[in-house]
């Protein structure tokens, strides 16, 4: 019985301060003060007797997860000894000029394999490449419109798109004559101080074979994250170039 006032009592607490839109982080009551329950039980409490409501909000956890901050906790500038991690996705591998390290798993419904790109040894792009069906061109442009829909759903509409698509009709089907249907789609979000860009090119024979004419996958999907504050190190950026002198070259 006790747990239930309780609970009755700090929902009543809680109604209280919204309605007056009480800013103080404690709620006190008068002597003589009661709360009753439908039960006919109440609470009264003594003079000066309150209630704290905490109302800290540690506000770093929600800045450490923008892109402000990096992608997915992974701090812009870190460097590559401190390797990435995701749940649910692969060790990092990482390229033998340490230029690069990679992990496989999925991101919601797509098979990915994310690449972080570090630059002077510090992490300033992540590639994102999204499995791609390589023989229907419909479904590739599908699957980007879905992550360009998933996209501006958190950051907004793009500030710029481009949408191409060239080549046969997919009823085109003169095996002596291959062709190739071709799309290219890209769009581009600016969320100050990084910026995204999604792209798509498409490449896809018609019509199609039992074996490809070209065996290479000649498609890819991409969504890139990037930082250019942490493309070049501050010595890169502060490193003079010597040029010839304008009587070295007239």
């Amino acid at each position: 019985m006790k747990k239930i006032q309780l609970f009755i009592l700090l929902m009543v607490i809680g109604c209280t301060i919204n309605a007056q839109q009480n800013a103080a982080d404690s709620v006190s009551f008068a002597s003589g003060d009661s709360v009753s329950f439908a039960s006919g039980d109440s609470v009264s409490f003594a003079s000066g007797d309150s209630v704290v409501i905490t109302t800290d909000i540690d506000e770093s956890i929600g800045a450490s997860n923008g892109l402000d901050f990096g992608y997915k906790g992974y701090q812009w500038g870190t460097p590559i000894a401190s390797l990435p991690e995701l749940d649910n996705f692969s060790e990092a591998q990482v390229t033998s000029d340490e230029k690069s390290a990679s992990i496989a798993g999925l991101l919601g419904l797509d098979t990915v394999v994310v690449n972080y790109i570090y630059s002077d040894g510090v992490f300033w792009k992540v590639e994102i490449n999204v499995e791609l069906n390589n023989k229907d061109i419909d479904k590739q442009i599908d699957k980007f419109l879905r992550l360009e829909k998933n996209i501006s759903e958190v950051y907004g509409n793009p500030y710029t798109t481009e949408q191409t698509v060239k080549g046969p009709a997919r009823t085109y089907n003169n095996f002596l004559n291959v062709k190739y249907a071709r799309s290219f789609y890209t769009s581009s979000w600016n969320v100050t101080p990084a910026r995204i860009i999604l792209v798509l090119n498409g490449v896809v024979q018609q019509p199609q074979t039992e074996k490809s004419i070209l065996d290479s996958e000649l498609s890819f999907l991409k969504l890139v994250y990037y930082n250019l504050d942490y493309m070049q190190s501050p010595e890169d950026q502060n490193q003079s170039i010597d040029l010839p002198s304008i009587y070295d070259i007239y």
